[in-house]
């Protein structure tokens, strides 16, 4: 699970994981809760914004950790406004990602793999066969990414996971992304009924 830099993105762990960290480190758990807001509830790109949590604190999260949002490599818009993004990942590898606008809202299409083992003649995907499963800070990352270009007045409340690859040939790394992405409190905040995960059976 090493990033460059030897650091880890911070996304890539869950409470957990990161509870477990502090109390490794010597430092109070209760600041992995205040990290996940920011990170989720916020949208912070920088621990520097996490002005809760003291400058010590702060400078050993950046010691071992980064912030990495993904690449935006490039958009397509449609006549409708139907936003398309190729995302780079940092091992060269690229998905795709859509935001839909409804009358009142947006729906997000995300990817789970690049590229798809399932092989159904239909899909482009399929084509390049299957090549690596997504991560799960590589899954929240696409919603992180998509946010900023909703409004207050249209917002992001639907999510489908039918974008590359098949979800459940990527179980974990889905289950533990979705978990986030559904999490009121320390998470992305949608509803679970406004989440489908599409399956190719």
């Amino acid at each position: 699970m090493r990033q460059q830099s030897e650091k880890y993105n911070i996304t890539e762990l869950d409470r957990e994981e990161l509870v477990t960290w502090f109390e490794e480190k010597g430092m109070r758990p209760f600041r992995a809760d205040q990290v996940l807001c920011w990170l989720y509830g916020r949208g912070a790109t920088s621990f520097d914004e996490m002005t809760n949590i003291s400058k010590t604190d702060r400078a050993h999260l950046h010691d071992h950790f980064v912030i990495r949002p993904l690449t935006i490599a490039a958009t397509e818009t449609a006549s409708d406004g139907t936003r398309k993004f190729l995302f780079e990942l940092t091992d060269g590898n690229r998905i795709e990602t859509v935001l839909i606008p409804e009358r009142d809202h947006y729906t997000l299409c995300i990817s789970t793999q690049v590229g798809c083992a399932m092989g159904c003649r239909f899909c482009m995907t399929a084509k390049s066969g299957l090549i690596r499963n997504l991560t799960r800070g590589e899954i929240i990352g696409q919603v992180l990414a998509c946010q900023s270009y909703c409004t207050e007045d249209k917002r992001l409340t639907n999510l489908v996971l039918m974008g590359m690859g098949e979800p459940l040939a990527n179980y974990d790394n889905v289950i533990r992304a979705v978990r986030v992405i559904t999490n009121a409190e320390k998470g992305l905040g949608l509803s679970v009924r406004r989440v489908t995960l599409s399956t190719a059976g």
